[in-house]
């Protein structure tokens, strides 16, 4: 999704959580508009030191991150409790994303979790005005409750921003599980719901270049408004046609692309004979893993990186593979388009397939969805 790097930062709940290269240009931006926009201003905080309200815009920047840290987890935990895997969340330039390896199955999914994340932001919203009204009623000084008081704002206007009907904001996926419950047409649904995205992203690109030209007050500052209206009508764009792509897919099933028959390595090689014997020189950069004839998960040529070079020949394979056959596994009567995001996204990459019987049938590999849709198989 991102075309600059990541790291990860940690996990919490179980779910991986990365920041972007970009966020950290907007954290910096951040900080420096509090230190000395935001907090030297009349009424909130005039007169403090430099270094202070450096500080105060360090630590209040810090909390407003954790407020979408939050606002994205509460998407990811109510998309896990409907069943769905959540590969990462990513802090990026815009905000926050939870990347999901299974798209909500159902209208009333996909609306539960995309309210979910502006429901928190307000909830916590509150949280911060309450917190405010009960410090300055007690007295609290200024330079406690100031940075209190732009978290109530700021989480505020985030929970409203992203209820925008404009998909694939949060609005805009409140938006397509209404259309799709109404036409039962996710297809339609999805055009429908991106054209509004469109609309509303192209209006705050022509807003940002009126406050440039000075038609409307605001000025350079409503730069960063049409930046980010462009970026949200690309995205539009974008995500529609991935949902075109999905439909194509929704009516080939995963045997008719799969790579058959698949090589299994069994998981009591050492990592060196694996790399040297199954990745060097063969097709897929991962491969099933069997122990004693029964598959226990898959292992691809990024996990035994992972290991240090001089531990290879004492590492077996069954040990750094990954065993959640839960998402590894699928039936070859399943449609590409339910395990897409697992091949393209953050999830594993590949899925075994396994006939009606159980057994191993096949490999698919994002090598094998290319070429599904470069050659229109089944479609």
């Amino acid at each position: 999704m991102f075309s600059l790097p990541s790291f990860r930062i940690g996990r919490l709940f179980g779910i991986p959580l990365e920041v972007n290269i970009s966020w950290l240009l907007v954290f910096v931006l951040v900080v420096v508009a509090l230190a000395f926009s935001y907090f030297p201003q009349p009424g909130v905080l005039p007169g403090q030191p430099v270094l202070t309200n450096l500080l105060l815009g360090l630590v209040t920047a810090l909390l407003f991150f954790a407020s979408v840290i939050a606002h994205e987890f509460a998407h990811s935990l109510v998309a896990r409790a409907q069943g769905a895997r959540i590969a990462r969340i990513t802090l990026f330039i815009f905000g926050g994303v939870s990347e999901m390896e299974d798209e909500p199955a159902r209208p009333g999914q996909e609306f539960v979790m995309a309210i979910a994340g502006p429901g928190t932001s307000i909830l916590l919203s509150a949280v911060f005005f309450v917190a405010d009204g009960v410090l300055s009623t007690a007295g609290a000084p200024p330079i406690l409750t100031a940075p209190i008081a732009y978290l109530a704002g700021i989480n505020l206007l985030l929970g409203i921003f992203n209820l925008l009907p404009g998909f694939p904001m949060d609005g805009g996926r409140v938006l397509r599980s209404v259309l799709w419950g109404a036409t039962h047409d996710l297809l339609k649904a999805t055009r429908w719901a991106s054209r509004a995205g469109q609309a509303i992203g192209y209006s705050m690109v022509a807003v940002g270049v009126f406050g440039v030209l000075g038609i409307i007050p605001g000025g350079i500052d409503l730069v960063w408004l049409a930046f980010l209206g462009w970026f949200l009508a690309g995205l539009a764009e974008s995500s529609y046609q991935q949902q075109v792509v999905k439909s194509r897919l929704s009516h080939v099933a995963l045997s008719s692309v799969m790579t058959s028959p698949v090589l299994v390595a069994p998981g009591e090689i050492d990592l060196e004979t694996m790399v040297d014997g199954y990745f060097l020189g063969r097709r897929h950069s991962r491969y099933p893993i069997a122990v004693n004839g029964e598959l226990v998960g898959m292992l691809s040529l990024a996990q035994a990186k992972n290991v240090p070079r001089e531990r290879w020949p004492d590492t077996r394979a069954a040990d750094v593979a990954d065993k959640d056959l839960s998402r590894l596994v699928v039936p070859a009567s399943a449609s590409v388009d339910r395990v897409m995001e697992r091949l393209v996204g953050g999830g594993p990459g590949a899925v075994l397939v396994v006939d009606p019987s159980g057994e191993l049938a096949g490999i698919v590999t994002r090598t094998d969805l290319i070429h599904a849709l470069q050659s229109g198989a089944g479609m």
